[in-house]
């Protein structure tokens, strides 16, 4: 087998091709039309000319998120999503259990500039029963017995649905009612009833 070289132009234009290609690859890494965005436009949140809100979820069960009346998405315990391109405007926000419909949280949000906005929708109401009264208590709520509560003692009623809450508390020795009231849940924050 015999080898053979060959001297010449052939080098001059390896070299040249290999520049080209070096320049291309330098040029075209700048251009986003052909390598995509870079690494820190891809969120669209440094837009400035748009309004969102971002939904967090704290309620304890997956809810559907609803402005203005349309359905926007569902939003799963402990997440957050964002409702994107709102309009210079009052927003009205509620917070459903998709299996019944019911509003477990609303909000109105206006919106005055293109900018984050935010809403957390926590979880349900409680209510915080005290016992001052001076002897042990059996608590109810809309008729249902919850727990009995000795003097001193406080207890909370979990998860209380919206609406006109009825809360008695009856003397445990002689069945006697002592105290009564109506609290109105109508926001996921927590309640409180003093018994003396």
């Amino acid at each position: 087998m015999k080898l053979i070289k060959h001297h010449g132009s052939g080098l001059p234009a390896r070299a040249g091709v290999l520049a080209l290609i070096g320049f291309l690859v330098l040029f075209l890494s700048a251009c986003e039309s052909i390598f995509g965005p870079k690494s820190d436009d891809t969120d669209d949140d440094d837009d400035d000319d748009i309004a969102r809100i971002l939904v967090y979820n704290q309620y304890g069960e997956t809810l559907d998120i609803y402005m203005d009346g349309s359905y926007q998405f569902s939003l799963a315990n402990e997440e957050d999503a964002k409702i994107r391109g709102m309009s210079l405007d009052e927003h009205d926000l509620e917070a459903k259990v998709p299996a019944s419909g019911a509003v477990v949280d609303s909000e109105t949000i206006d919106v005055t500039a293109y900018t984050d906005y935010s809403w957390t929708i926590d979880d349900a109401p409680d209510i915080n029963v005290v016992n001052s009264y001076g002897s042990t208590l059996k608590i109810y709520m809309d008729g249902k017995y919850m727990f009995d509560l000795v003097n001193e003692e406080n207890r909370w009623i979990m998860n209380v649905a919206f609406g006109s809450r009825f809360l008695k508390a009856d003397r445990a020795s002689d069945a006697k009612e002592v105290a009564s009231t109506t609290i109105s849940v109508t926001a996921n924050k927590d309640y409180s009833w003093t018994i003396e």
